[in-house]
C-alpha cells in the first residue's frame, strides 16, 4: 500500500521539481543577459570613442566633414563589437554568477536539487546568443560595414578640392605654387587664380572662370573651364593664351590616390577562402587570407571559453565566505592572454598555414578544460580505521 502511494506521488514530485528548475534557469537566463548587453554596449561605446580619434585625425588632414566623421566612426562598430564580446561574456558572467551567490540563491538552487549543469545550461544558453552574434558579425556584417568605410575613406582622400582649396584663402601646397579660389561648391571652384613659380626661369600665371581636380587615381591635375595663361619668357617678353579648358598638373604636389583596394577585413568569407586566381594580390597574399578566413570563424568560440573560465573561477572551486575577488582577478588575466594568444595565432597562422587548426583548438581546448573542472568528481573522503572503530 505505501508502494502504490509512492508511485503515485513521484510523479507530481517530479513534476513540480521541474517546474521549479524551469522557474530558476528562466530567472538565471534574465540575470546574465542584462549584465551582457549593458557590458556590451559599454565596452562598445569606449572602443568607439577611442576609435573615433583616428577617425578624427584623417578628418582633419583632408578637411572633411562632420557627416563623414559619423559614418566612418559608426562603420567600425560591428568589428570593435566582435572583438570586445567575448570579454563582454567573461565580465558579465562573472557579475551575474558572482551576485547570484552573495545572494545565497546558488545555494537554494543546489539545496531545491538543481544539478551544476542545470544551473549553468542558462549562462550557455546566453552565451550561444552571443557566439550567433558574434558569428553573424563575422561573415557579415563587418565585411559589408567595412567595404562601405573603406569606400568613404577613399572618397574623403580623393577629394583634393576640400583637402588643398579654402575658399577666398590663398594657399600654397607647394613650395613657390600659390593657388586661390573665391568659391567652393561640390568640387567646383570659381574665379581660380594659380600662380606656379616652381620654374623660377618661367613664372605662370593661370586665371580660370572655374575649375575642378580629376585624375586622382592616376596623375592629379585641376581642369581649368574658360582660362588663361600667362608667362613671362627668359627675355622679358610676356606671352598670354587663352584656352576654352586647359589642364594643370599637380606633379610631385599630390600623390596618386590609386585604385580602391579592399582589406582583408573588408572582404567576405567567400573571398577569403578561394582567391581570385587572375588577381595578383589576391594569390600573393593567400595565406593572409585564408588566416582571416579561419578567424572569422573560430573567434565566436571564445566567447564559449571566456565564460566558462568565469564559471571555473566562481563555481569550480569550495565556497569561500571571503568572496572571490583574487580568484576573479586571476582568471581575467588568464581569460585576456587566451584571447591575445587567439590573435597572435591568427598572425602567426597567416606565415604558416598548418597554424590554422590551432585557431580553433585553442578555444575548444580551453573550454574542455573548464568543463573538466566544473564537472570533476570530488574526491572521496577517506576515513581512518580508528575514527571507524570510535
Amino acid at each position: 500500500m505505501v508502494l502504490q502511494v509512492d508511485l503515485l506521488e513521484k510523479p507530481q514530485n517530479r513534476k513540480a521539481k521541474i517546474a521549479n528548475v524551469n522557474v530558476l534557469q528562466s530567472y538565471f537566463l534574465r540575470e546574465t543577459l542584462r549584465p551582457l548587453v549593458l557590458t556590451a554596449v559599454v565596452m562598445a561605446a569606449l572602443a568607439l570613442l577611442t576609435q573615433s580619434l583616428s577617425s578624427l585625425d584623417l578628418v582633419i588632414e583632408n578637411r572633411a566633414g562632420l557627416i563623414a566623421f559619423l559614418k566612418i566612426t559608426s562603420l567600425t562598430l560591428p568589428q570593435l563589437l566582435s572583438i570586445i564580446l567575448p570579454f563582454a561574456v567573461f565580465v558579465a558572467v562573472a557579475f551575474a554568477v558572482q551576485r547570484l551567490q552573495s545572494d545565497n540563491e546558488v545555494m537554494v538552487a543546489y539545496a531545491g536539487g538543481m544539478t551544476r549543469w542545470q544551473l549553468i545550461s542558462p549562462v550557455l544558453q546566453v552565451v550561444s546568443y552571443a557566439v550567433l552574434l558574434n558569428l553573424i558579425l563575422n561573415l557579415f556584417i563587418q565585411p559589408l560595414a567595412f567595404r562601405s568605410m573603406r569606400e568613404t575613406i577613399y572618397e574623403v582622400r580623393s577629394d583634393l578640392a576640400s583637402a588643398m582649396i579654402r575658399p577666398g584663402e590663398f594657399v600654397s601646397p607647394a613650395l613657390n605654387l600659390t593657388i586661390y579660389a573665391e568659391e567652393l561648391n561640390n568640387g567646383i571652384m570659381s574665379d581660380v587664380f594659380i600662380y606656379d613659380g616652381r620654374d623660377q626661369e618661367k613664372p605662370t600665371i593661370l586665371l580660370a572662370r572655374t575649375g575642378a581636380f580629376a585624375n586622382v587615381t592616376e596623375q592629379p591635375s585641376i581642369t581649368l573651364n574658360n582660362a588663361s595663361r600667362q608667362t613671362l619668357s627668359a627675355d622679358g617678353v610676356l606671352e598670354f593664351l587663352e584656352f576654352s579648358s586647359t589642364s594643370f598638373e599637380l606633379t610631385g604636389v599630390i600623390e596618386p590616390q590609386g585604385i580602391l583596394l579592399y582589406k582583408f577585413s573588408d572582404r567576405y568569407i567567400g573571398e577569403l577562402f578561394a582567391p581570385n586566381p587572375t588577381d595578383f594580390w589576391e594569390i600573393q597574399h593567400a595565406k593572409d587570407l585564408i588566416a582571416e578566413g579561419h578567424y572569422r570563424l573560430s573567434s565566436p568560440l571564445y566567447n564559449y571559453a571566456l565564460c566558462l573560465l568565469a564559471l571555473v573561477a566562481l563555481l569550480g572551486g569550495e565556497f569561500n565566505k571571503l568572496g572571490y575577488g583574487r580568484r576573479l582577478i586571476a582568471f581575467g588575466v588568464l581569460a585576456l592572454v587566451v584571447r591575445l594568444v587567439g590573435f597572435s595565432l591568427n598572425t602567426a597562422a597567416a606565415d604558416t598555414a598548418a597554424l590554422n587548426v590551432l585557431q580553433y583548438a585553442m578555444p575548444i581546448l580551453v573550454s574542455i578544460v573548464c568543463f573538466w573542472a566544473l564537472f570533476k568528481p570530488k574526491p572521496t573522503p577517506v576515513v581512518h580505521p580508528k575514527m571507524e572503530a570510535a
